[in-house]
């Protein structure tokens, strides 16, 4: 579980960008820019109990790029600015037990910068109301920063995903209705206390298409991990080595289930902005979130290689039908 961590397009309701068709045509894409905070205060530990052992505040401000290669080939690139602070009396300690060896990242002010780098290709198997989309994603951290602290901005690992999205229309019963969901694989290279971090990851969103400018859509995310250490209610920290200690917000065994919901607006033919909030309802050794809030617009682009059909000229969706976004720019 992401320890006190904001994750871009997090696991909450922001993972996934407000439902539009899910492959924009040959040389056509995106550039989707939103803002994030996030609110932590309770602790959870290896058996579900939980702890309030101080507060994590974060913002974080995510540019996402998304391009189609071809009108079955698109591929995603972001990267976000995160900053945080902790607020409490129990600040992470480089030695257990000693107050004056608390991490400078716990020291009550803002600290930030920018984080992972994201990459996520995904190759179109389906046309028409059903879509099938295999997905690659890797992330890598921009540069080598602290993971040790409540406010630490990220994991610092490199994770390579591999997975597939589907969505469906449920025309002609439902045709303002959409589901589309994710399952993706993580694999980490070895992390510390030679535990190699592996976690599956899933989503499931209901959306609603109001009318030809408004949608609504609820959203739930799973993370899972399948390895890593436990953090015991009664024993922690003592019941874990050094190595395990100093590492352990990145090698727990987390789960973590959040759920939330959002609006969007289509503006034109190329703009739509959206706000949405999300609050997790279940997790184990890490932060549970009280509050992800995300506000942000996605604007499409035509590039010298479009066709005249292109996103930025194409009609908006009809209001009785809905459009599915398998891309599932998530995480």
């Amino acid at each position: 579980m992401r320890c006190g961590k904001l994750f871009p397009l997090l696991s909450v309701l922001p993972l996934s960008l407000p439902a539009q068709a899910w492959l924009s045509p040959q040389g056509d894409g995106t550039v989707s820019i939103l803002f994030q905070n996030g609110i932590n205060r309770l602790h959870a530990y290896g058996d579900g109990q939980t702890r309030d052992k101080g507060h994590t505040y974060s913002d974080g401000l995510v540019l996402n790029s998304d391009f189609s290669i071809t009108d079955r080939l698109a591929v995603t690139i972001s990267l976000p600015f995160i900053e945080s602070k902790y607020v409490g009396t129990a600040p992470h300690l480089l030695v257990r037990g000693d107050p004056s060896t608390a991490v400078a990242t716990d020291n009550g002010d803002f600290n930030g910068g920018f984080q992972d780098f994201r990459l996520n290709v995904r190759y179109a198997l389906t046309r028409g109301s059903l879509k099938i989309t295999p997905l690659f994603q890797a992330t890598i951290p921009s540069h080598d920063y602290p993971s040790f602290g409540h406010a630490s901005i990220g994991f610092n690992e490199h994770e390579y995903r591999a997975g597939v999205n589907i969505g469906r229309r449920l025309d002609p019963i439902l045709p303002k209705v959409f589901m589309q969901g994710q399952y993706a694989f993580g694999m980490t290279p070895v992390v510390a206390a030679n535990i190699a971090p592996k976690r599956s990851y899933g989503e499931l969103q209901l959306g609603y298409l109001l009318n030809r400018h408004i949608t609504f859509q609820g959203s739930s995310a799973l993370t899972w991990s399948h390895n890593g250490i436990d953090l015991d209610y009664n024993l922690y920290p003592n019941n874990l080595t050094e190595d395990q200690y100093l590492n352990h917000d990145r090698i727990a065994r987390g789960k973590l289930l959040d759920a939330g919901g959002s609006v969007s607006y289509q503006l034109n033919r190329s703009t739509i902005f959206f706000l949405s909030a999300g609050h997790s309802f279940y997790g184990t050794n890490g932060h549970l979130r009280y509050l992800v809030t995300t506000v942000g617009f996605t604007k499409a682009f035509s590039t010298k290689w479009s066709p005249e059909n292109s996103v930025a000229s194409s009609p908006l969706p009809e209001a009785t039908k809905a459009t599915v976004c398998t891309c599932a720019r998530s995480k």
